[in-house]
């Protein structure tokens, strides 16, 4: 990893910023919105209440979790699975939680961090800064953060996707529940889960500790540009209903300074549940089931593979971990369980199979590029904190996590429906940060979102990989997702008076739709918000008889007894914004869903 060979007389001076601070350890958040911006008051930066371990050893017990006893195994520490788990847990369950990879923050275990960090409980999953880290230094990394038998860009690690992606918090709005899901999971129904995800990871667009804003000039212009395109401002944490030419700051799940999120709010800063046990680097392979009723797990521990037995099962291994997990275990599409069995994962005989349309139609955001140019912004370098950090921004992060290193870059967001024939309409998100190469320059990228028709499927290839079949991106018959994009892609743009932002001319002609069209095609690219892979429906969707739904709306899966799913997979559509607040609120549903069904033993 290349690390930059610092003097060693720094060394005192940074130990002095890694003493306790003499400031409380009790934390509240105050949120006071005037004028459409949200200050977050923070008064300390208190330890975890999860102590991190001594090593990358994670487990309570030296030789790994009890083999027994347990009420429910939670496969997958990621987004959903980490609330699932601590939620079941608070209800009085015992609860062991399973995660593939290693730890990530500096509190749960982690110990990846540049040389000017090594004397701070801080690591790249921490800092905002080096949120992009991860993902373009993946190679230089002894204990893997990716998940090295999937094509796409899958974490493996304790947190998954909530530890390596920028962190930005949207509440759906209420119409995307109404719209797309059953009965018992309508906006009424998911109050009270998207309160407790906002009330344990609450989202602000600032993230410094002692309130003020870095790198956000490029705000300004863009706000007078959208204002007189007739898009209303508003207040992204509070106004999350409005998602029709509204735009405001970007948010995260910010808290002291640091990356939040569901490893925070839900585990490392909760008091610890001792029905709770996290056990990570175990490889889970496939489920031991007597027809519909799961007896538990095989997994490998440290090179040891054994049986973990509990009374139900909960699959949180996100859309690239839970299919094949399934497809192991005699569940899923008729091919693919051919082909599992081929590979040896399957040993279930072909009378046991349980035929579902696991791993069918799955989404992904597809990216547009647009780069607008404006004299006044300055280029922001989110690598330079790992690379080549500037020493008083190391100070200021270090002593009380304040200064740009505390900022990712991700400034303003703004969505707009656009009608595309056919009574159908797509949800496009843009969201806009100055450039981290040139200065003048903005690059505003269009994510179409909710509405969005095109999926592929989660297949494995003949040698056990895991991949994708078919092109996610703008290959519904009808046409409409690449419309959406070529319709959006110049709005912005467009709006040249005023002293607004102008086009890039570099990147495509405006006037020319045909032109613009086959632009958006060329250059899309994906998000990794990969969805809908074991789909939530009612039992008249049931997918044993042929309908498009794998769980119920119990989050159970159709045709077993005690096998239920909590991740990503479950949308039934995409979501309008980046979906790690869907996936939360997801983790808290299934579990009040689960809880609720009881143990049937």
């Amino acid at each position: 990893m290349p690390f930059r060979v610092r003097d060693l007389r720094h060394r005192d001076r940074r130990q002095r910023h890694a003493q306790p601070l003499s400031l409380p350890a009790a934390v509240r958040l105050a949120a006071i919105a005037t004028a459409g911006l949200l200050n977050l008051l923070l008064t300390a930066v208190p330890t975890a209440a999860h102590p991190a371990p001594d090593s990358n050893s994670t487990s309570a017990e030296p030789d790994g979790a009890a083999l027994d006893g347990w009420d429910y195994i939670v496969v997958g520490a990621g987004a959903a699975g980490i609330v699932t788990a601590a939620r079941l847990a608070e209800r009085g369950n015992k609860v062991l939680l399973l995660e593939r990879g290693g730890p990530s923050m500096c509190d749960s275990g982690g110990r990846w961090q540049a040389d000017w960090m090594k004397d701070a409980p801080l690591t790249a999953f921490d800092l905002w800064s080096l949120a992009g880290i991860p993902s373009t230094t993946r190679g230089d990394l002894t204990d893997p953060v990716f998940c090295s038998q999937v094509t796409e860009l899958a974490a493996c690690i304790l947190g998954g996707g909530s530890a390596v992606n920028a962190g930005q918090h949207f509440r759906p709005p209420d119409r995307y529940w109404d719209r797309y899901y059953p009965d018992g999971w309508k906006a009424a129904d998911m109050v009270a889960a998207q309160e407790e995800v906002a009330a344990r990871c609450p989202a602000s667009h600032v993230t410094s500790t002692d309130g003020k804003e870095y790198h956000i000039e490029i705000y300004e212009p863009l706000r007078g540009a959208l204002l007189a395109m007739n898009f209303t401002e508003v207040t992204t944490e509070i106004e999350y209903n409005k998602k029709e030419k509204a735009f405001g700051r970007d948010v995260f799940y910010t808290v002291r300074g640091q990356r939040g999120g569901p490893l925070r709010g839900y585990y490392l800063d909760r008091p610890p549940i001792p029905n709770l046990h996290l056990q990570m680097y175990t490889k889970v392979d496939n489920l031991v089931r007597e027809h519909g009723f799961i007896v538990g797990v095989n997994a490998t521990y440290h090179g040891a593979r054994n049986l973990y037995k509990s009374k139900a099962v909960v699959l949180s291994a996100g859309v690239f971990g839970t299919s094949p997990l399934l497809f192991n275990s005699g569940i899923g599409p008729e091919d693919m369980l051919q082909l599992a069995a081929q590979l040896g994962r399957n040993n279930y005989k072909p009378e046991e199979w349980i035929i579902s349309p696991v791993g069918k139609g799955v989404y992904d955001n597809p990216s547009i590029p647009v780069q607008l140019n404006h004299p006044s912004v300055k280029l922001y370098n989110v690598t330079e904190a790992w690379y080549s950090p500037q020493e008083p921004f190391e100070d200021q992060v270090l002593a009380n996590r304040t200064g740009p290193y505390t900022f990712y870059g991700r400034v303003l967001v703004l969505w707009q429906d656009i009608p595309v024939g056919n009574g159908t309409v797509v949800t496009a998100q843009s969201i806009c940060s100055p450039s981290t190469s040139t200065n003048g320059r903005i690059s505003c990228p269009w994510y179409i979102g909710e509405g969005l028709s095109s999926s592929a499927d989660v297949v494995y290839t003949t040698d056990g990989r895991i991949t994708l079949r078919g092109n996610a991106y703008f290959s519904d018959p009808a046409g409409n997702d690449l419309l959406a994009a070529a319709t959006l892609a110049p709005r912005l743009s467009r709006r040249r008076d005023g002293g607004g932002p102008a086009p890039d001319p570099a990147a495509y002609n405006v006037s020319d739709v045909g032109a613009l069209m086959r632009y958006v095609n060329a250059t899309r690219r994906g998000n990794n918000h990969w969805q809908g892979s074991t789909k939530l429906g009612s039992a008249d969707e049931d997918g044993t008889k042929g309908g498009r739904a794998v769980v119920d709306s119990d989050c159970r899966v159709f045709g077993t007894e005690n096998l239920y799913v909590s991740d990503a997979g479950i949308a039934t559509r995409m979501t309008t914004s980046n979906p790690v607040y869907m996936i939360m609120s997801f983790g808290e549903k299934c579990a009040e869903r689960i809880h609720g069904r009881g143990l049937r033993i």
